[in-house]
């Protein structure tokens, strides 16, 4: 009996113990306790955000991007962008040109290029393109236009972008000194040339698409004005490459010879200005050359006045290289690749120009080695054309008693160029 009442009183204590400390808190289905402890005046911290994606170069305060990071898997590298080309605080005109490297392809092998001027504005910005397939690593070479008005500090920035809401994935930058944008410049005739019509002009100004005007004023006020469509040249800028000359309706003027100024003009305000020296078809100082184009399924000559040269080789293959002389009336084609040509050639590399060049002519023991650039690749294969645009420069070469055969050459090489 005394036990019993020994072990009566341990219970009731106990049970007053429990009672002073209150409920014990029970674990809802989660595990979790359905009753925390009261604030002791600890601050509050919030969960940190997901880490941005690390700039290589970060750019101004202003400029920097809210970047979303992407873990690598156990299939994927970390994403990462190198930028090679520009090098930080280069001076950079219109276009920048951008290169590099990524880990990881993006989506449709596309990065964004963008420059940014001093106060953070986007004063540029276009598709760079990735040469792999997604997913992969691969390299990237390409142009971003760009527009100030004043010379200033700039930064230039390629970026993955998120293909779902446009947002920055992954970027890398440097800080530059942006130029304002030249105006132009004529690159053909150069100042103060010996030139005959039709007048041969290169010339890089304006944009892509737009109308220009190309006015040739002789010195005793003769005119000449022809308007064409500007080109997308290699660096993303408005290029012309046209031939000028009077229209064929009619027995065009014949001024004497004279100093005379081409002027271009195009709708974005861009004038560019150029003295030569037309010379008239019946001066004494030019000579006639045969020039060989297809007309149908026959090989004609086409007969032009250029000027008088002791390279008069070079200068007949350098004008065969424009394609038939304007206005070209009876319909001549070429097979040598046209500008056009050249310029949206698939297999065209970084370091191409606009069109095919004439690098050296040599004859020796009455064998001409004619050297093209590389451009002339875009011919882009086939047996019929091979063959007619190897009649065409064999052809005006063998006009010249000096040429019995003729060889031809792209960068040097004999062997393996414009095969079928």
């Amino acid at each position: 009996m005394k036990h019993l009442q020994v072990l009566l009183a341990f219970v009731l204590v106990s049970l007053s113990l429990v009672a002073a400390c209150g409920p014990l808190p029970t674990p809802d289905s989660a595990g979790t306790p359905t009753s925390v402890p009261a604030s002791t005046g600890a601050t509050s911290i919030a969960p940190p955000a997901s880490t941005p994606a690390q700039l290589t170069s970060a750019p101004p305060l202003a400029l920097q991007p809210t970047l979303k990071a992407v873990p690598p898997t156990a299939t994927t590298p970390p994403r990462s962008i190198t930028l090679q080309e520009p090098r930080s605080g280069a001076t950079l005109s219109s276009p920048a040109h951008v290169q590099g490297s990524v880990t990881v392809s993006p989506f449709e092998s596309t990065l964004r290029g963008r420059v940014y001027d001093a106060s953070g504005a986007v004063v540029g910005e276009g598709p760079v393109m990735v040469s792999a397939e997604m997913g992969q690593p691969g390299t990237f070479d390409g142009a971003i236009p760009f527009t100030i008005s004043t010379a200033g500090p700039g930064y230039v920035e390629v970026a993955e972008i998120s293909p779902k809401d446009g947002s920055p994935i992954i970027a890398t930058g440097v800080n530059t000194l942006l130029a304002p944008q030249d105006t132009g410049a004529i690159e053909l005739p150069g100042a103060g040339e010996r030139v005959t019509l039709p007048l041969r002009i290169l010339a890089r100004l304006g944009r892509p698409g737009e109308q220009v005007t190309a006015t040739l004023r002789w010195q005793d006020g003769t005119e000449l004005a022809q308007t064409f469509t500007l080109l997308e040249g290699e660096d993303g800028g408005g290029l012309l490459i046209a031939s000028l000359n009077w229209p064929g309706e009619s027995q065009p003027p014949e001024p004497p010879t004279q100093t005379a100024t081409l002027t271009i003009t195009a709708d974005s305000a861009a004038v560019l200005q150029q003295a030569v020296v037309v010379l008239s078809p019946n001066d004494p100082d030019t000579v006639t050359v045969k020039l060989y184009f297809p007309l149908g399924e026959d090989l004609e000559d086409v007969q032009l006045r250029i000027p008088k040269t002791a390279k008069i080789a070079t200068a007949a293959l350098e004008h065969l290289l424009w394609g038939p002389p304007s206005p070209n009336l009876a319909g001549f084609g070429t097979e040598i690749p046209t500008p056009q040509q050249v310029l949206a050639f698939p297999g065209r590399q970084a370091g191409w120009g606009p069109r095919v060049r004439l690098l050296s002519v040599t004859i020796t023991d009455g064998i001409a080695l004619a050297d093209f650039s590389r451009e002339m690749e875009a011919y882009g294969g086939g047996s019929l054309r091979v063959k007619v645009l190897r009649d065409q420069i064999t052809q005006t070469l063998k006009q010249f008693s000096t040429v019995q055969q003729v060889i031809i050459a792209v960068e040097g090489e004999t062997e393996t160029v414009l095969q079928p």
